[in-house]
């Protein structure tokens, strides 16, 4: 028989705190839930597994009983097969154990006929506890973000297991002349999370302010709370789908302009995008290559209804064109004539000459 490392199959520390064993259990359960996996029977061992550490570790009890093991669990074992009491291990009865919803022969020898009290359960019904917050992609465009309407999504929402109530486990009873025997299953409705899914589509306002990695908060449609518990928080991270004209930083948006030569170095008026709509461009006299020229106001909205961030045009002199006619060749001869008469062709390469 080969022991089993619960910490180590839910990923926590042996001095893991109850809540963080119930945080690892409920990720990886999702993650390896059969639903969520049909026909793998990797994801199906391991979502037994996951199922069976949490079974032991989830309850402080058995926790307890579990951590005392160490090393000697083979005496542990022993002594109780061969119909002796190992009081320092809870008082294990010799005997036959009672099946455990297909747990590993280690879990049944040592946990799978315990008998439990209802008392000795916690009450046999779990305490209210509060949902998990959860975090869910939204991805909106610019347009989207500037005119900051309603937009439709569809997310799936866990609430607590009815026939549960969000505990993961339920409780057959037998009774006999001296005592009373509550043993304790993995609820086959919700597999022992805890919790179903359903799918929804909800209507989110967006707000004004946004920007890449934003939050926006909808109380309440998180994890369903455990017994009555207040449902945690769905939390929406906005992911700005790439536009293909404009950038972001921050709520400031950034593009390119290409503008021929003549048209940097004369100066001239361009038609050019915005997210509202076209506007005209100055573009001054002697503009250089990779001068930015701002637009004010033609950025993202900000927080709280306080004006908009700016959009930047970044110039690219693009010249001259691959192939000239015969009168630009000779006004390019022209050009470069007075260039060389008034010496500006040496006194761009100053910075160059060795």
């Amino acid at each position: 028989m080969e022991f089993k490392d619960y910490y180590k199959s839910l990923g926590v520390e042996r001095s893991a705190t109850q809540d963080a064993i119930k945080s690892a259990y409920r990720k990886l359960a999702r993650k390896f839930h059969p639903d969520l996996n049909p026909g793998n029977k990797k994801a199906e061992d391991r979502f037994k597994e996951i199922n069976e550490a949490y079974e032991v570790l989830g309850d402080g009890g058995k926790r307890k009983k579990y951590d005392q093991l160490g090393a000697n669990w083979e005496q542990i074992l022993k002594d109780q097969q061969d119909g002796n009491v190992y009081s320092d291990f809870g008082g294990f009865e010799p005997g036959p154990r009672g099946k455990a919803g297909g747990f590993s022969d280690f879990f049944e020898a040592f946990f799978g006929g315990t008998p439990f009290s209802s008392e000795g359960f916690g009450g046999g019904t779990p305490k209210p506890q509060a949902g998990e917050d959860i975090e869910h992609d939204f991805p909106l465009t610019l347009e989207e973000i500037i005119k900051g309407e309603k937009k439709a999504l569809k997310i799936s929402l866990g609430e607590f297991c009815s026939r549960c109530k969000g505990g993961g486990k339920i409780s057959t009873t037998t009774s006999s002349q001296h005592r009373r025997r509550v043993t304790m299953h993995i609820c086959p409705n919700c597999r022992g999370t805890g919790q179903t899914e359903r799918s929804q589509t909800i209507e989110v306002k967006i707000p004004k302010g946004l920007k890449g990695g934003s939050k926006i908060r909808l109380a309440g449609l998180g994890g369903g709370g455990v017994q009555g518990g207040k449902p945690g928080d769905l939390y929406l991270r906005v992911r700005i789908v790439p536009h293909p004209i404009f950038k972001t930083e921050g709520h400031n948006l950034f593009a390119e302009l290409p503008i021929w030569d003549d048209e940097a170095a004369l100066g001239t008026e361009m038609t050019v995008p915005t997210l509202v709509g076209n506007v005209v461009l100055h573009i001054p006299q002697g503009t250089q290559n990779g001068h930015q020229l701002r637009l004010k106001g033609k950025g993202l909205p900000l927080a709280k209804g306080e004006g908009f961030g700016d959009l930047y045009w970044r110039i690219l002199v693009v010249g001259p064109p691959p192939h000239l006619s015969e009168k630009e060749r000779e006004l390019y001869l022209e050009l470069r004539n007075l260039r060389i008469a008034k010496n500006n062709r040496e006194d761009i390469r100053k910075k160059i000459k060795p």
